[in-house]
């Protein structure tokens, strides 16, 4: 009894779950029905647990790492179920933007979870939750690749909206104004759709349009720096001093022809020595 007791108390253990007693079943050839009222301890002792005792351990054992994987994917689910995407203020246009400092956070969560996964999927005890471990492990990087794209997306949107919204230079490039205003448009699109369902899973896996309108954007985004850079690299062959100037400055100096006295804090950007200049009243040009 002294030999048995301590593996009655293990198989007493709140961790056992229906497999793991069909495991003793099948290893001491019992048919142990733990939840049936005419269960007793001599069934259990009658079950010829001492000649098994090592496997029966083992079982015991299993049972309570199983239960912290278990644990953890119940707190995994609910910490997931309600996390979601925070939104900034742009301008005049509402929160139509991803906070920077809550997306940072959110994607440093998204790694931390993902390699608690990975140590997860590492363990033996692994086995009755590895389709549910590996979903999660799919889900999340997928999450973690669009929510990447897309901070790459809005970086480049943010500083092309400034460019092409500005009357100057949107007229000097037409096609990439009129290329980058269906860019905003889809941009908007996204942004509304997201405050509908701002939880970060719900929303972003599985979201077929977010997948295939990201990467187009991007691309497109880039063909309109790419002709920005190609209009900025012509002024400066105009005029080289230009070349002394970063290209955020050199297109808010590009962008206020009709207004030329607001180069005014750019001036020394361009000229070494040269800190003001006096407008004339009249005629401001």
């Amino acid at each position: 009894f002294l030999e048995s007791l301590p593996l009655i108390q293990q198989l007493a253990d709140p961790a056992m779950r229906e497999r793991h007693w069909a495991s003793l079943n099948e290893l001491t050839g019992s048919a142990l029905n733990v939840n049936s009222e005419a269960f007793q301890l001599s069934t259990l002792l009658d079950a010829g647990l001492l000649e098994h005792a090592e496997d029966v351990e083992d079982i015991a054992n299993s049972a309570v790492k199983e239960q912290t994987i278990e644990v953890k994917l119940g707190e995994l689910n609910q910490e997931w179920a309600i996390k979601t995407l925070s939104f900034a203020q742009f301008k005049s246009r509402g929160p139509i933007m991803l906070n920077g400092g809550a997306t940072a956070e959110l994607i440093e969560a998204l790694e931390e979870t993902q390699m608690n996964l990975g140590s997860m999927m590492a363990s033996r005890f692994v086995a009755p939750f590895r389709e549910e471990v590996s979903e999660w492990i799919v889900k999340l990087s997928t999450v973690s690749e669009i929510l990447e794209m897309w901070l790459q997306v809005q970086s480049m949107w943010q500083y092309l909206e400034e460019v092409f919204t500005s009357g100057d230079i949107a007229k000097q490039l037409p096609q990439e104004s009129k290329r980058f205003l269906g860019i905003d448009k889809n941009w908007a699109k996204i942004m509304s759709k997201a405050h509908e369902v701002p939880v970060v899973v719900q929303y972003i896996y599985g979201n077929d349009s977010l997948k295939q309108l990201l990467p187009y954007m991007l691309e497109q985004l880039e063909l309109c720096q790419k002709a920005l850079s190609g209009y900025l690299d012509q002024k400066r062959a105009a005029f080289p001093r230009f070349f002394f100037v970063a290209d955020a400055t050199l297109l808010e100096v590009l962008s206020q022809g009709s207004n030329p006295s607001a180069i005014q804090p750019h001036l020394q950007s361009v000229f070494d020595s040269l800190v003001a200049v006096t407008f004339d009243k009249k005629e401001k040009n």
